[in-house]
Parts: structure tokens; sequence; C-alpha cells
């Protein structure tokens, strides 16, 4: 229902007779659990570690950053810049081989005694393509382009790392690759190559979310969502973006009576580093709604 009204939404609005490249849809009534750089909160992020726990506890995707290295490696990461060696160097003007001095495991057990493990300083960063091949089409991915512009072609190399592990085949219920990101202009680069892939806009919000017309106008003509802050969302904002065809999965949500508030409220999904919590809420919900 939702893809035949986006459908007609782009035609009406085009005022052309030539069909419009559709936009991708994503699951009608499907609350989505995004696993945050993986079960982040029990983990070291963006390692295989975390993932591999996200997975076991249930999440429908999880998410990674993207950066690429100076020899033209994606890899999974959070921030463009890092202080290792005692010097804080921006991914772009390394190589893949020399981040792999940098130890997450050491930093996560510094910052959360309760869940450190000696095994976790073992863990190093890792490639993009390292990823996809150890999950392959088993798992969804929700990925995020970060700080493209410091990454001329990053997009073309993404979709190349996708297509090459036959994961944009457009068959799956759920889709199997989602794309997010803050910059319009990569998203638009995205669809231009391969419109079939469900785009998401970012935004961050000072006060509650809200995007003019023109703007939501703007947005449709890629996207099929967007992802906000989670203390900007309002189910007037929620509303607003489903009567455009558009879904909205809010980030970054961990406590349990939020993820809650927010199923109330109509979102889509949840961004979060607590998998097992969301995923339990909405399981309880889905009895719930059975009985």
């Amino acid at each position: 229902m939702k893809k035949m009204m986006v459908l007609l939404l782009l035609l009406v609005s085009s005022g052309s007779t030539k069909p419009p490249v559709e936009r991708a849809s994503l699951p009608d009534d499907q609350f989505l659990v995004i696993a945050h750089r993986g079960a982040s909160a029990y983990a070291p992020p963006h390692t295989l570690t975390a993932y591999e726990l996200a997975i076991n506890m249930g999440s429908d995707y999880i998410e990674l950053d993207v950066h690429m290295t100076r020899d033209r490696k994606l890899v999974a990461m959070h921030d463009s810049y890092l202080t290792f060696q005692d010097t804080e160097q921006a991914i772009a003007d390394v190589t893949f081989n020399e981040l792999q001095l940098y130890m997450p495991g050491e930093e996560f057990n510094e910052r959360n005694p309760r869940y450190a493990s000696p095994i976790y300083k073992q863990l190093r960063v890792v490639e993009l393509e390292d990823i996809l091949l150890h999950f392959g089409d088993s798992v969804n991915y929700y990925i995020e382009i970060k700080s493209p512009h410091a990454y001329p072609g990053i997009e073309k190399e993404l979709l190349h790392l996708l297509r090459e592990n036959n994961l944009l085949r457009g068959d799956d219920v759920i889709p199997k690759v989602i794309i997010q990101s803050f910059n319009e202009n990569s998203l638009k680069a995205i669809f231009a190559m391969e419109p079939s892939i469900p785009l998401i806009k970012l935004y961050s919000f000072d006060k509650e979310a809200h995007l003019s017309k023109k703007k939501v106008q703007q947005l449709k003509e890629y996207a099929s969502g967007v992802g906000v802050n989670v203390d900007s969302v309002t189910k007037k904002f929620i509303k607003s973006m489903h009567k455009e065809g558009l879904d909205v999965h809010p980030f970054t949500v961990n406590e349990e009576k939020l993820i809650r508030k927010l199923m109330k409220l109509g979102a889509d999904g949840v961004f979060t580093d607590n998998p097992d919590v969301a995923v339990r809420v909405k399981s309880e919900q889905s009895s719930l709604d059975a009985d």
C-alpha cells in the first residue's frame, strides 16, 4: 500500500508523462530493531564480535558506519579522526595496515568495565568487505556513509562491494541493505546508480523535528525515510512523514520505556546499542497485538 502511494505521489508531483524512477520501499507495519554499531553496549563497536552478538539477540539490521582509508579500503568505524600512537589522525590519511595499530577493544574495556574482556584487546578495525564476506546474505545491513566529502568515490566503491557480494538482489521481504547519510548529495549519487536501495536522510534537530513542505518534496525524490535524533521526535512529525510515504527511524534509543513510547507514537524502528532490549519489547508488543 505504501509503495503504491509513494509512486502515485511522485507521478502527480512530477507533472510529466514520463514515469519517474520509483523510490525503494520499506516494509509496512514492521518495527525494525537496528543494532547501532552492533550490540555496542556489550562489545566493542563495529567489530565482528559486536555484530555477531547483535544477530544472536535477534536484531533486524546491523548498522555500520563506513569510512575510506588512504589506500581506498572501506572500514567500519564511527569517527573520521582517531587518536592512536599519541597522534590524532584522519582515517582518510592513513592506510588500512596503519589503522590496525588502533585497538578498539582497549578503549571499550576502559569505558565499560562491566562488560570488559581480555579477549577484546585482540580486536582490530574491520574492512567492510570482510564483514560482508563473514555474514554474507544471512543478515541485513544498515550502512551509513560518513563524511563522504572526505572520500571521493566512496558511493561507487560501496555499491561495487554490495553487488560483488550479491546483496542487491531486490527479492527479499525486508531489504537486505539500507543506506543512510546526513549528506544529501551522497544519497542522491547512490540513488542515481542504484535506485533499488532504500535511502534514509539523517537529521539532527535542536528542537522538535520539522521539515518544510519544500524540503519534504525534495526528500521524496530519492529517500524512503528519515533518521532523526530521538529527543526531537513527536507524534505529529511521525504522522506527517507517514502521510508522505516516509518512514521514521529515531536514534539512538537504549531505554526500554522510550522504545515502548516510540512504538506507540508510530515510529518504524529504532537504532539501539541494546538490541536485546528492543527485541524483547517488540516481541511483547507483537504478542499483545495478537491477543
